[in-house]
């Protein structure tokens, strides 16, 4: 305030003040728990509210600063339209601040004083306020200071619940501890008597535990006020009128179903009370319409009296049904008994094994998705004929988002017509790809998107749902060829909301291409096109499709963790279907930043959240459970992760059939697992199963037969079947040539595994050749490259000295020297090995000895776990030997070492 007056007395700029990475922009408000001010993200670059908290909130240190954090966070984990929503807590120089949504519009007392409201406005906005009180409770949050002000009423006309500052979690979870006394409660101090006089419970008064019922008590006193102008006498005053006895004001007149429902709210012992805000919401909503369907009959008998009213009556009456039937018989055209038919042959026609079973699982899964968009259609013509609030808009919107269903459902049944295997495959995949219809319904209190609510076009939206369908179903492998060519055409239509939807699904095909840099810059593109086109709903895909890209192809966690922030902070349509969405995501970040315990323990929510949303057959929920057992896997809980894989095939081939390719998927790991635990013949025959009937749906070209073919490599190994190894890698590898970028990881690691094929039996001209091929891709990109460089400098080094040539060597081994020895001592013990040799070779055995000597004694010390590394002490054993013997020393030494290089090799 000072800087700012003296800005304005002499006209001299002043710095903003910034709270962390935040810049303030001015004070929005104070109250009991501090000053809350609008701040733009400097990071995020979305403007924001911060609350500071008041220092005397924090007399008591550490502890008074864990229940603010703890109350704070757990506030952040309720997402519900009608609660501002809290994005993170911090600090800053030794202060606490909480941000939060930033909800421009006015608190709800302030938008009674605008001017006089009618009674169904005032039971609108207080309804919204109860549906975000009764989502607290249900999340365990009591909020005990709920008051009109508050409560905000958003320029959208939404309210939000605001100001959790005194709220605790329910008794249920809530920690114990003695009362305070009424001298720390005048101090300042949080306690159970915290609140505001006129609004707190009977049991808040009395310093007695509160739960959810002290709220709707909060709730009742504010709701009174808005109706009769006044609130009723605070519950201190009727405590101490033995009566206890409330009368409501006979001015202005409410209803009595809505007095009686005060009156019952208001109840001085919780027990005599609704049993929660649910049930109370059910009175002020239900009521109202029983009333007007009473009053409807009513009419209906007066009219009976005359004939010409009568007919009047009944012909609007089957009006409004005709024009509903037709609303509910929208999809009649599409979904019929001669559509079901035609598509039923065309999927048997495919001759796959499992194409009948795929079917009846399209099938019904379709009938389900016709009768819920005919019911939302029914629901929303007739709430339109019954409509009594100026809902226009959201019909408008509504109706729009039905259309949209409609032509994704036309442009899947249209490749349904014409499925190929992979189509037949993943039909059931594609359906649950199909929008819920519950999105469009009509309710007093959706979100209104504000701007482009998506692509107008219909060609536009055919290109669209055609190229989203291919993706899911062939994985990315065609749809990127057929995204170019429409986004082309889009392009030449003007619509940007289409341009902007099309680039998306291109950068997420070339995500599941594992092409990082073609994924990421698609998806800048795609996000600079939903800005200009105002299309909010689909930034948080852009954002989060971007945090898996950064996360899985890059490996880069932070910058993974940035773009996760912007997805949470946009709009989601389906809010808990995003979650598990954007969950799924931070998972992958965590393993990025190996934390694989924080992963698992994500993907266990993020699967609960599924199966409270779909049925446990769902494509859904069969593949979270297999994300779960892979992150089991990387945490190193390996026997529930083999049981899960286990579990997941049996269920799937019960569900699917044996011969279907997402069985196939789980048998592959499966078949991993039982090679782990060195069961090689069940490994094997589930191996080559896997890979068959993948083969029969996909052909011989395409990732997950490649990554059987390495798998099955891998196991030829492991039983000295060497040449049919080379085989199967070298047709992998032709399979990644031709479909994935040089760097992508299993391309990679194919040829890893070639090289451990062709050492194995001592083919030195091929291992130099697969690993200068690793060294080339790491330095094509090496930004992006996944390939262990020290480990290929070594297998050069080696190769070239086995062959002779250990004077071009020595370079590829003192790259390994450049390595930080503090950090990476193994790595200085390859390199001072390599160079030892090239020494030994080159007829300088005493400057061998000494290298080797320093080798060999940071590879003792090495974990002993590592893979390869008894081989590498084997080695530099019998070279450190050759140097002694060389030098004519200590012969008991030379035995020694040969001795144990020989019991390691032995060994493995």
């Amino acid at each position: 305030m000072y800087r700012s007056l003296k800005s304005k007395l002499f006209d001299e700029a002043y710095a903003p003040v910034q709270i962390g990475r935040f810049r303030v922009v001015q004070t929005l408000g104070q109250g009991g728990m501090g000053v809350v001010y609008s701040a733009q993200d400097l990071q995020l670059g979305r403007l924001v509210a911060i609350k500071v908290i008041r220092d005397d909130r924090l007399r008591e240190g550490a502890k008074d600063r864990a229940r603010l954090l703890r109350e704070a966070q757990m506030q952040a984990k309720l997402s519900h339209p009608n609660v501002v929503q809290i994005h993170e807590v911090s600090e800053s120089e030794g202060g606490l601040f909480i941000v939060m949504e930033l909800v421009k519009g006015a608190t709800l007392r302030e938008w009674l004083d605008r001017e006089a409201r009618p009674l169904a406005a005032i039971l609108e906005r207080f309804v919204e306020a109860a549906r975000g009180l009764s989502a607290a409770h249900q999340a365990g949050i009591v909020h005990r200071d709920f008051k009109l002000a508050n409560a905000m009423v958003g320029e959208d006309g939404r309210v939000r619940i605001a100001d959790f500052g005194l709220a605790v979690a329910d008794q249920s979870q809530q920690e114990t501890e003695p009362e305070r006394t009424a001298g720390a409660a005048a101090a300042g101090h949080t306690s159970k008597h915290a609140g505001t006089p006129t609004y707190m419970s009977p049991e808040q008064v009395r310093g007695r535990d509160c739960d959810a019922r002290s709220d709707q008590y909060s709730f009742a006193v504010a709701l009174t006020e808005a109706l009769f102008r006044r609130p009723p006498p605070p519950a201190i005053e009727r405590l101490a009128d033995r009566t206890g006895a409330l009368a409501l004001p006979a001015d202005p007149p409410a209803p009595q179903w809505l007095r009686q429902a005060l009156t019952r709210a208001l109840s001085l012992d919780p027990a005599d009370r609704f049993p929660s805000m649910a049930a109370l919401i059910e009175v002020l909503v239900e009521t109202p319409k029983r009333r007007r369907r009473r009053a409807l009959a009513a009419g209906l008998v007066v009219a009976l009296a005359g004939s010409t009213a009568l007919g009047a009556t009944l012909f609007a009456r089957e009006q409004t049904k005709s024009q509903c039937s037709q609303a509910e018989n929208g999809l009649a055209s599409l979904w019929d008994d001669t559509r079901k038919a035609a598509l039923h042959d065309a999927f048997t026609a495919t001759g796959m094994p499992y194409a009948e079973k795929s079917w009846q699982r399209a099938s019904s899964m379709l009938d389900a998705y016709a009768k819920d968009w005919a019911d939302v259609s029914m629901s929303n013509c007739q709430a339109r004929q019954s409509a009594t609030l100026p809902l226009e808009r959201h019909f408008a919107q509504s109706a729009a988002c039905l259309d949209r269903q409609h032509d994704a459902l036309a442009t899947l049944l249209t490749d349904f017509a014409t499925a190929d295997r992979a189509l037949v495959a993943s039909a059931d995949k594609a359906v649950a790809e199909l929008s819920p219809p519950d999105q469009c319904r009509v309710t007093p209190t959706m979100q209104l998107i504000d701007g482009s609510v998506g692509p107008t076009k219909t060609r536009v939206r055919e290109l669209l749902d055609r190229g989203k369908f291919l993706t899911i179903t062939h994985e990315g492998r065609d749809a990127v060829a057929f995204l170019e060519t429409a986004l082309a055409e889009i392009r030449s239509t003007a619509d940007v909301a289409g341009e902007a939807e099309a680039l998306l699904l291109l950068g997420r095909a070339k995500s599941l291409l594992s092409d990082g840099p073609g994924a990421k810059d698609f998806l800048n593109q795609a996000y600079d096109r939903a800005n200009a086109a105002k299309y909010s709903a689909l930034k948080w895909e852009i954002w989060n499709e971007l945090a898996q890209v950064h996360a899985v192809v890059f490996d880069d966690p932070a910058e993974a963790r940035r773009c996760l922030d912007h997805a949470k902070s946009e709009h989601h349509p389906d809010p808990r279907a995003a979650e598990a969405a954007i969950a799924a995501v931070e998972s992958g970040i965590f393993i990025a930043e190996k934390r694989p315990l924080d992963a698992v323990a994500l993907r266990r929510q993020a699967l609960a959240t599924l199966k409270s949303l779909y049925s446990a057959d769902r494509p859904e929920v069969s593949l979270a459970r297999l994300s779960l057992a892979a992150a089991l896997g990387e945490a190193s809980q390996l026997q529930e992760s083999h049981q899960m894989h286990a579990q997941l095939l049996a269920d799937l081939q019960k569900e699917y059939g044996l011969e279907h390719p997402w069985p196939a998927r789980v048998e592959l790991n499966h078949g991993l697992d039982l090679r782990e635990l060195q069961q090689f013949s069940k490994a094997r025959e589930h191996l080559e199963h896997a890979r068959g009937a993948l083969v029969r749906t996909y052909g011989e070209t395409h990732l997950w037969v490649a990554k059987a073919d390495v798998a099955l490599a891998q196991l030829d190994i492991d039983e000295d079947a060497i040449p049919q190894a080379i085989e199967r890698l070298e047709r992998a590898l032709a399979t990644y040539d031709a479909i994935v970028p040089p760097t992508h990881a299993e391309r990679v690691n194919a040829l890893v595994v070639l090289t451990e094929a062709h050492m194995t039996s001592g083919q030195a001209t091929k291992v130099l050749d697969v690993n200068r091929r690793l060294l080339a891709v790491h330095r094509a990109d090496s930004v992006h490259s996944k390939v262990d460089v020290p480990g290929v400098l070594a297998n050069i080094g080696d190769a070239l000295c086995t062959l002779g040539q250990c004077e071009e060597a020595q370079s590829y081994f003192a790259g390994l020297l450049a390595y930080d020895p503090t950090s990476e001592p193994l790595l200085q013990a390859l390199g001072l090995r390599g160079i030892g040799l090239v020494q030994l070779r080159q007829g300088e055995p005493e400057i061998a000895l000494a290298l080797l000597q320093r080798a060999l004694k940071l590879l003792e010390q090495a974990a002993t776990d590592r893979t390869g590394l008894a081989a590498m002490q084997a080695a530099t054993m019998r070279e450190l030997a050759e140097a002694l013997a060389a030098l004519r020393r200590d012969p008991r030494r030379v035995r020694e070492l040969r001795r144990r290089a020989a019991e390691l090799e032995s060994a493995e």
